[in-house]
């Protein structure tokens, strides 16, 4: 037995009252001897036994009263069997992934799904506690009506979510809700990968009741990826993606809500979509919206994909003879096919490019090792002029490879620019920058710095780094010091650099929904497509749900934009079709570890799980009954 408001079972101490009442009952006073009633006395001495077990019986009648009264108060939990279901602790993880969007016999699995979660929470009483927790990770508490009101306003996001992270939260929830007994109920599709992450989530000893049903037969057309190539349009360029389809289907690309070009694919699977690249050109100016979209099938989230691009004039470039010959070859190239243009040193726009121990640059740079090592000085002193937080080390000639950095600690993203030409370059000259906000050196160069400037590291030291107007690599670009000038990805990262980095660019940054992006310095709101402006107050932001290019906003200026897509895995609906259930079940008992994780093979089964996991029944009523029965016998007895 256990109590939901223990501190009432002090009220049980007032089972003193009644018996201190009757002790004084007893007390005998000074006895006066009447002739006249001495007969009385005989009587009463002749009744006496029956007195005391009537005034025995009112005592225990009384005292019974107080202590069922103040059991009652205390709310007590008993799992007796045919007393229905003991209160419980319940966690609903309802899966609101974006495949859960399908619809199928004129409703969409989602409605089915919050059906079964109505079902659930009608049959919830006064004593239960109850939260509903959704792959994005919002939990919902309250009691039941207000449940039941916030499950209406629910709906599918626009990506996958992490129903691992939701479950956890829920068990966490269900023990947060003790004495009452706690369960996990989880509802889901079944999309083969609602578990986004492969952590195992561990329930211990808190039931587990999982119920998956899919939308049948499924058939769903999806854009699975789109980027729009080079990062800046002068004014053309290129729009790369990919179609998955089960049959013949048309597309359309659109910039700023304008077709500008469509087509039409074959059939292709998820796994080997038809991927095609179309040459474009805007009459727009600065950040454009555009998307790749086709004829809405059964899941519309996935048909279409954005993207987003910058449009304007090529960057301006001012090439110094210290950046050494594979740095002007690769500048040379750039200009050459028009996406740089060579201007004047200390113009508006121009960035220059050099060595870090030329004299007289000026922001915006990108700055290399000097060549001779004897100027690492006059590089040091150019440093603390221009106002850059970075000192170059001692020289290190031993070779290492470097590796590329995230500034929130995110997975490496493969296909940047920024990624393949740092990661797994091999290092064999490297100067280790050393961070110096302060003017002195903040350290030895043994470690790298905690700041999010780092864009690439080599034997543990920072190596490339980035900042308001600058670029800064602790090596120069030659083949004897670093193979980073041989690589491919060479060029397109200085093109990168000079545009987005130094440029007028601002940042593109591709998220999923509900994403945490950390690391945007500057950035007051984001526009979203609607033109609304929601205010950021620190650089950390949520990624919406909903899909789209939403512009960085610093006060009234754009810097940048971020691209919200769903995960392209989520568009796999294979394994939702008929008899996917078991399997679905089975992935996801991978996923959590327990002592009872029970699959549910319908809805009615699943909500009977749910409460027998809690058999038994609160006692408030009956002992409420008990102590009404107690007080009445009381009254009939004193009467008679």
């Amino acid at each position: 037995m256990a109590f939901l408001a223990p501190l009432f079972l002090t009220l049980a101490t007032l089972v003193g009252v009644p018996l201190l009442v009757h002790l004084l009952r007893r007390k005998v006073g000074r006895t006066v001897d009447f002739p006249a009633v001495r007969y009385l006395t005989r009587m009463e001495q002749e009744h006496s036994r029956d007195l005391k077990l009537r005034h025995l019986l009112l005592l225990l009648l009384r005292l019974l009263a107080v202590l069922a009264l103040a059991l009652a108060a205390a709310r007590p939990i008993a799992k007796l069997a045919g007393l229905g279901h003991a209160p419980v602790s319940l966690a609903i993880v309802l899966d609101n992934s974006m495949s859960t969007g399908i619809i199928g016999n004129e409703r969409s699995v989602f409605d089915s799904l919050r059906a079964d979660v109505r079902g659930v929470l009608a049959d919830l009483s006064n004593d239960d506690r109850a939260w509903i927790v959704t792959a994005d990770g919002r939990v919902i508490g309250g009691s039941a009506p207000s449940l039941l009101e916030s499950l209406n306003g629910l709906a599918p996001l626009g990506g996958r979510g992490d129903l691992a992270a939701a479950t956890r939260r829920a068990v966490g929830l269900a023990r947060s809700g003790s004495p009452r007994a706690p369960v996990v109920a989880i509802v889901s599709d079944g999309q083969r990968n609602a578990f986004a992450t492969d952590s195992v989530v561990d329930a211990g000893t808190v039931p587990v009741v999982v119920l998956v049903h899919g939308a049948g037969a499924v058939r769903n057309r999806a854009v699975l990826a789109a980027r729009a190539e080079p990062a800046r349009w002068t004014p053309s360029g290129t729009v790369s993606f990919a179609i998955s389809a089960p049959d013949s289907s048309e597309w359309r690309v659109l910039l700023d809500g304008r077709t500008v070009a469509r087509g039409a694919v074959a059939s292709a699977p998820i796994g080997a979509p038809v991927r095609m690249t179309q040459r474009l050109a805007s009459n727009s100016t600065g950040w454009v919206r555009g998307k790749v979209e086709l004829d809405a099938d059964a899941l519309r989230a996935d048909d279409a994909r954005w993207f987003a691009v910058r449009v304007a004039p090529p960057p301006m470039v001012v090439v110094r003879r210290e950046g050494g010959p594979f740095l002007s070859a690769a500048l040379a190239t750039l200009v050459e096919e028009k996406r740089l243009e060579r201007g004047a040193e200390g113009a508006a726009r121009s960035v220059t490019v050099s060595g870090a121990d030329a004299a007289g640059v000026r922001l915006p740079v990108l700055l290399t090792a000097p060549l001779d090592p004897v100027r690492i000085g006059e590089a040091n002193r150019t440093l603390t002029r221009l106002g850059i937080p970075w000192r170059f080390g001692a020289i290190a000639r031993n070779l290492v490879l470097a590796r590329a950095v995230t500034s929130d600690g995110a997975p490496l993203d493969t296909t940047a620019a920024s990624v393949s030409v740092f990661e797994g370059t091999p290092v064999r000259l490297r100067y280790p920058l050393v961070y110096s906000p302060g003017g002195a050196a903040a350290g030895t160069g043994t470690g790298v710095p905690a700041t999010p400037d780092t864009l690439a590291t080599a034997g543990g030291s920072a190596w490339a780094v980035a900042g308001d107007g600058y670029v800064l690599i602790g090596s120069p670009l030659e083949p004897d010091a670093t193979e980073l000038p041989l690589r491919a990805a060479f060029v397109p990262w200085v093109l990168e650099a000079l545009s987005r980095r130094l440029g007028e660019d601002g940042r593109l940054i591709e998220a999923v929904p509900g994403e945490q992006l950390t690391g945007l310095r500057g950035v007051t709101g984001l526009e979203g497509p609607d033109g609304n402006v929601v205010g950021t107050n620190s650089d950390r932001v949520t990624v919406p749900n909903e899909a789209g290019v939403y512009y960085l906003r610093r006060q009234a200026v754009r810097i940048g934009a971020l691209v919200v897509n769903p995960e392209p895995e989520e568009s796999d609906v294979v394994g939702m079709g008929p008899g996917a259930a078991d399997s679905a079940v089975a992935a996801m008992r991978t996923h959590i570890a327990g002592r009872d994780v029970t699959p549910a093979t319908s809805v009615s089964a699943w909500r009977t799980l749910v409460f027998d996991r809690a058999a038994g029944h609160g006692l408030l009523l009956p002992l409420v009954a008990l102590a009404l029965a107690a007080l009445l016998a009381e009254a009939w007895l004193a009467r008679h």
